[in-house]
């Protein structure tokens, strides 16, 4: 079964990873994601399936934390990487997430996150 899983990964262009998310009610969470070739262009952070992807935070902004509400993102061009934080976690926060490089004429790239908010202590 993970060999399925594995090639559907490298079939599809956009997906750089696909990984799970852990974080804890009324805590905060923060999940990197890698890219190559691609300082330049627009980061964002959208909740959903990819093709009903609700955007939680983007911008253009790079090498400091840009914050809107509870989202935090940080376009770090010198890593290539950038990492997107969430604070006041709850549990309606579980889902899938993208983190994603806006590339114009071809699919984005992006990092395929599975959040799941644990409440307790």
């Amino acid at each position: 079964m993970k060999i399925i899983w594995i090639f559907t990964l490298l079939m599809n262009p956009g997906v750089v990873s696909s990984s799970s998310w852990t974080g804890y009610s009324r805590g905060e969470a923060s999940h990197s994601c890698t890219y190559d070739g691609y300082a330049a262009n627009e980061k964002y952070f959208c909740r959903g399936q990819w093709s009903e992807c609700t955007d939680q935070i983007r911008t253009n902004i790079k090498n400091v934390w840009v914050h809107s509400g509870r989202f935090s993102l940080l376009d770090d061009t010198r890593a290539a990487r950038f990492t997107v934080t969430i604070r006041d976690l709850s549990e309606k926060d579980s889902g899938i997430y993208y983190l994603g490089t806006d590339i114009s004429a071809t699919p984005d790239s992006y990092c395929e996150v599975n959040l799941n908010v644990i409440t307790g202590e």
